[in-house]
């Protein structure tokens, strides 16, 4: 591939992955302040309960995405899917941000509110795994690494804008123009990324399916024969959402209480550490290539098993120079995990249901283990008032997706440094 044609790919792949978790974390900074906008109440913590259960639904839907986009990759091709989640994705953020609130349409503002999150969510699972599979698919077999971790630095680079984004506007604003109209700008600010994001894919390259691979039901037959590289992809992702939403989202509330530092500064401690991860995963993935892929992800996720105590350690002096290096711990072990986890992953599958197997298990994964993970440190802080209870968290998480990684025979032999032609075309080569 040309020069000019990867960075067109690159792009693309990347830019879906920004707009998906830039949409994921503006609604997560803005819930506190457009909560009674749409779900009215004279308790305002019920409002925000509410507001909470909405994006829950978002997360939920991430494994039914994963069926519905995963059948789109794999049958009408990895392009199409790439098109039509970009704007399933970007058109609810943009919607949000211009829909009326309670007052003025009643009990249709949360019932819209929340069909346009079962969009994004729908959309959500397929995104990150179709942007994988057609990055991995056309990058050269000694550069697999390096594109594949592309993706995380979209996603990444999502959560820095959206939190830089979120920031500015609260900065500029204040509280009582955010909590009446001001969380509309980071949503319909949206467009400018998604503007960038249709004119990226509808650019892309076309794929390598050809019509007489194409099977008649991707879905059912990944789940008949292919069930088993599925259960090993969700679980080497156990730690992906757990750190992301627990290391790099709830972090900022507990280096607040923990620590006594500002919101400020502990944004600004979480911006820090959200730039370093995505940059860290394209070097992981580089790092990868010449390594190997699976060596540099178990070095990866072992960081995060070892260093996640020592990182909110750090967090917790409140001094900004320790804070920094406890953000770069998480940073550098995600990074690596992450970074060339992408391109062995998709040696996994056979390209007749790469897209679905991927989309599914990733997704399942993500939307469970990072879905209930902010919500378990909660518990274990408010149960057992288990300050550290973050660390513990992803702790759990890196340990089940190191084991994962080093024992699960489909991982442990797999060297990551497959060619295309060797990739798995047969059910034997998944059992």
């Amino acid at each position: 591939m040309r020069p000019a044609s990867m960075q067109r790919t690159l792009l693309a792949g990347a830019v879906g992955n920004a707009i998906e978790f830039y949409d994921f974390i503006v609604y997560a900074y803005l819930a506190g302040y457009f909560a009674a906008q749409f779900f009215p109440t004279h308790d305002p913590v019920a409002a925000l309960l509410a507001s909470y259960g909405a994006f829950a639904t978002g997360m939920i839907m991430r494994p039914v995405g994963g069926i519905v986009f995963g059948n789109i990759g794999d049958r009408i091709g990895r392009k199409a899917a790439l098109q039509i989640s970009v704007l399933l994705i970007a058109v609810p953020t943009l919607l949000i941000g211009l829909m009326p609130t309670y007052a003025v349409i009643g009990l249709w503002a949360p019932v819209l509110l929340i069909i346009l999150r079962m969009l994004q969510g729908l959309s959500v699972g397929g995104e990150y795994s179709s942007s994988i599979v057609f990055l991995i698919e056309h990058a050269p077999q000694n550069r697999r690494g390096f594109v594949g971790g592309f993706s995380p630095m979209g996603a990444f680079g999502g959560l820095l804008l959206g939190t830089v984004v979120s920031f500015l506007c609260t900065t500029a604003l204040g509280k009582a123009v955010m909590a009446d109209w001001g969380w509309r700008v980071p949503f319909i600010a949206s467009i400018f990324l998604t503007g960038i994001g249709v004119a990226a894919r509808r650019a892309l390259a076309q794929d390598i399916l050809n019509k007489d691979e194409v099977l008649k039901s991707p879905v059912r037959e990944a789940f008949r024969r292919y069930w088993q590289p599925m259960a090993a992809i969700a679980l080497a992702n156990t730690a992906t959402g757990i750190v992301s939403f627990v290391g790099f989202m709830y972090c900022v509330p507990w280096m607040v209480k923990e620590a006594g530092v500002s919101t400020t500064l502990a944004l600004a401690i979480n911006m820090f550490g959200l730039l370093m991860v995505s940059l860290l995963s394209v070097a992981g993935g580089l790092v990868g290539d010449r390594f190997g892929r699976l060596r540099i992800s178990r070095l990866g996720v072992l960081i995060l098993l070892l260093g996640a105590w020592p990182a909110f350690s750090l967090f917790r002096t409140g001094d900004v120079i320790a804070m920094m290096a406890g953000g770069l711990i998480l940073a550098i072990g995600q990074g690596f995990f992450l970074g060339p986890l992408s391109a062995s992953m998709a040696t996994l599958l056979p390209k007749q249901v790469r897209v679905t197997g991927l989309s599914f298990g990733y997704s399942l994964a993500v939307g469970i283990f990072g879905g209930l993970a902010p919500v378990l440190t909660e518990f274990l802080i408010a149960r057992f008032s288990l300050a550290m209870a973050p660390a513990i968290v992803i702790m759990l998480g890196a340990l089940v997706s190191l084991i994962t990684l080093c024992l699960h025979p489909l991982w442990r032999h797999n060297t990551g440094h497959l060619p295309e032609d060797d990739l798995p075309v047969t059910a034997s080569h998944a059992a």
